[in-house]
């Protein structure tokens, strides 16, 4: 009966996933993160392709848990700070323009909260590109 129970255990234990679900769901892409604090004072985005890279992800305690290490060989990563803003809530929309034979074209476009200015914030994301193909952000 022991080994029943410790049995049960281990294969819940094991069977549950470690990351998060992602804020934002398409057939092409996941906003996998977003945060009002933590991103840079000035606008930037870091396509991130190759696995030294994606290693920094995986060392920054805040992204982590939305990230897994088996993805770096079948998707591309893009971090994207918006910037230093006076409100709380910016989001960003990510529209995928076209894919084509060779690389996906897309924008990002952020998203102004309708509130009140607040302390100043600085918004980051991580976008999960499901594919491999070279990126261009328009």
């Amino acid at each position: 009966m022991k080994k029943i129970g410790i049995a049960t255990f281990l294969f819940i234990f094991f069977s549950c996933g470690s990351t998060k679900p992602p804020l934002l769901s398409k057939p092409m892409y996941d906003v996998l993160f977003g945060s009002d604090f933590g991103g840079a004072s000035f606008q930037f985005y870091e396509i991130i392709t190759e696995e030294k890279e994606f290693n920094m992800l995986l060392k920054d305690k805040m992204i982590k848990p939305y990230v897994n290490k088996v993805d770096i060989a079948t998707c591309n990563f893009i971090l994207v700070n918006i910037g230093e803003k006076q409100k709380n809530g910016y989001t960003i929309d990510v529209k995928i323009l076209e894919e084509l034979p060779d690389k996906i074209v897309l924008s990002i476009k952020e998203i102004e909260p309708i509130s009140v200015p607040v302390e100043s914030t600085n918004p980051c994301f991580v976008v999960k590109i499901k594919s491999k193909k070279t990126i261009e952000i328009k």
